[in-house]
């Protein structure tokens, strides 16, 4: 393109005809704007910027259409300039043709003053008709007027005088007239042609516009058509490897239209709820339906003598406007993690209870070895000092008797910190009552009670109430060893759907993060874990100890 450029550049234009000097037009603005795009960094700046193909070619798009506009309204502007030219062509003919109907009417007046005087008059006449015909056609040039008076004037005196002067300057004036006329003429035809060639060179631009619009249009369609196709692809390759994934995930999935039909499913799903989720409870979607709140459950079922355990979240799924038009679930399976938790739970249950029995045997045995066994070895010292010494037999004998009957009575303590109470014929409430009334008469303490709601606590399951008992018994045991408290606070609710056991002493206290639990406070905390409570304790060194145990029911 370039080399045939410059070869047109050394010749003459006007030699390649029309649609060689089209395209030599074309070629040299096309040559001009590129210099003129690089010369203000237009071109760069396109180059460089962040638009896309298609947003390129809009913009082409717009420039052309622009370029149209432009384009018609040139050609508008040379048409109406061609029109003005056709009405000028057309009156400087009609002027010809009046100079010439002028020109006979001076003939005749010629004959007429050779041999007719009686035709002056007339021919005269005819003549300053034919010359106001001309004034009447010729307004806008003042020369043509000024010539036009003078022939009115001189026709006036060929009336009066007759003079063959006149008659040349009529001539003269009439040849002038003429002479104008044929040259506005011929410049008429040739703004005539050269707005033909300009009309046809714009149309052929126009008609080259028009065809690069077409193409770009078609460009745009066919770029537009692959990038539709490339998405679809697109789409397709990632539904399938979203469909891939949720089919290998351990998560159910699985989506509903607004008339609870299932739409989309993964593979676990149906092999746990079936094809059509006939197992499926449906009540939370329709609440998440209602609500348009995403909603949080847990769920089990049976399939083939197995229980399931599943975390559910439901949750609405909105268009653009904020409509709901489908729910949608994800299932967490959750079998295999409460199965492994159980077998911990049941193994560290196992490891305490042995720890437990072991710190209890310990117990036991300390206190039959420092206290019965030292009672009933000193009983047994004095019966056999009362066989060798009888003088004293009495004495010795009696504090045998004595040692003896502590010896039962811490044995009886013994059996009953040992022994559980009979709960299934005893309440619990009244077994606490014992417990805080021994507190009270035995060790002396300022022992508060309150129970709320013994009904309820009454009607606990047996393995609840034993727990309860269990932990209020370690707890005062604890506070009987270490806290130094006078007073106690006991206090068991059951009011809501939570149970709660407040025992609050006065002592010493703890800083429970400085301490490590002891045997006692590791078999509360046992027994709260496997009953799914929470145990709280509040403490700080001599200001007493709270212990708070909460069971959900």
């Amino acid at each position: 393109m370039k080399e045939q450029i410059s070869r047109t550049r050394g010749k003459n234009p006007a030699s390649f005809g029309l649609a060689g000097r089209l395209r030599y037009g074309w070629q040299l603005w096309r040559t001009k704007l590129n210099d003129l795009f690089v010369r203000t960094g237009v071109k760069e700046k396109i180059n460089n910027s962040k638009l896309s193909w298609e947003e390129r070619l809009v913009l082409v798009s717009l420039v052309i259409v622009a370029g149209i506009v432009l384009l018609g309204i040139k050609l508008f502007e040379n048409t109406r300039s061609n029109q003005q030219a056709y009405a000028q062509l057309d009156l400087s003919r009609q002027i010809l043709i009046e100079a010439e109907r002028t020109r006979f009417a001076l003939h005749e007046l010629e004959q007429a003053r050779a041999g007719q005087p009686e035709k002056v008059a007339a021919a005269v006449d005819k003549g300053m008709k034919s010359v106001e015909s001309i004034r009447t056609l010729k307004t806008h040039n003042p020369l043509q007027l000024n010539r036009i008076i003078s022939m009115n004037s001189l026709f006036r005196k060929q009336l009066i005088y007759g003079e063959d002067a006149d008659l040349k300057r009529l001539n003269q004036l009439l040849d002038d007239i003429k002479a104008e006329e044929t040259r506005n003429l011929s410049n008429r035809q040739a703004e005539i042609s050269l707005g033909n060639e300009i009309d046809q060179r714009l149309y052929a631009l126009l008609l080259a516009t028009l065809v690069v619009s077409v193409l770009v249009a078609a460009f745009i369609l066919y770029r537009k058509q692959l990038a539709t196709k490339h998405a679809k692809r697109q789409l397709e390759n990632n539904k399938q490897i979203l469909q891939s994934i949720i089919d290998n995930s351990t998560s159910l999935v699985y989506v509903k239209d607004m008339l609870g039909r299932f739409i989309f499913t993964n593979r676990n799903f149906t092999e746990v709820y079936g094809l059509s989720g006939e197992r499926l409870d449906e009540a939370p979607d329709e609440k998440v339906l209602e609500t348009k709140v995403p909603m949080e459950t847990q769920e089990e079922i049976y399939l083939k003598n197995k229980q399931y355990h599943f975390y559910a979240i439901r949750f609405p799924l909105l268009d653009k406007y904020g409509k709901v038009y489908a729910t949608a679930g994800v299932f967490t399976d959750l079998t295999d993690m409460i199965r492994k938790e159980q077998e911990k739970r049941r193994r560290e249950l196992k490891l305490h209870t042995l720890a437990v029995q072991e710190h209890e045997r310990m117990e036991i045995g300390m206190e039959l070895h420092d206290n019965i066994t030292q009672l009933l070895a000193s009983a047994k010292l004095m019966l056999d000092t009362a066989i060798r010494e009888t003088n004293m037999r009495d004495e010795h004998l009696e504090k045998a008797r004595e040692d003896v009957f502590t010896a039962i009575h811490e044995t009886r303590k013994l059996s009953h910190a040992l022994v559980v109470p009979g709960l299934e014929t005893e309440s619990l409430t009244d077994a606490i009552l014992r417990l805080v009334d021994r507190l009270k008469h035995q060790n002396g303490m300022q022992v508060q009670l309150r129970l709320v709601g013994k009904k309820r606590i009454n009607a606990l399951d047996p393995t609840i109430r034993l727990a309860l008992y269990r932990i209020l018994q370690e707890q005062v045991n604890n506070i009987l060893k270490h806290a130094q408290a006078n007073k106690v606070l006991i206090e068991l609710t059951f009011v809501t759907d939570t149970i709660q056991l407040t025992i609050q002493d006065d002592g010493v206290g703890f800083d429970p993060d400085a301490t490590t639990q002891g045997i006692g406070l590791s078999n509360i905390m046992r027994r709260v874990n496997h009953l799914d409570g929470e145990c709280r304790i509040h403490s700080a060194p001599g200001k007493g100890c709270q212990l708070k145990i909460l069971i959900p029911q």
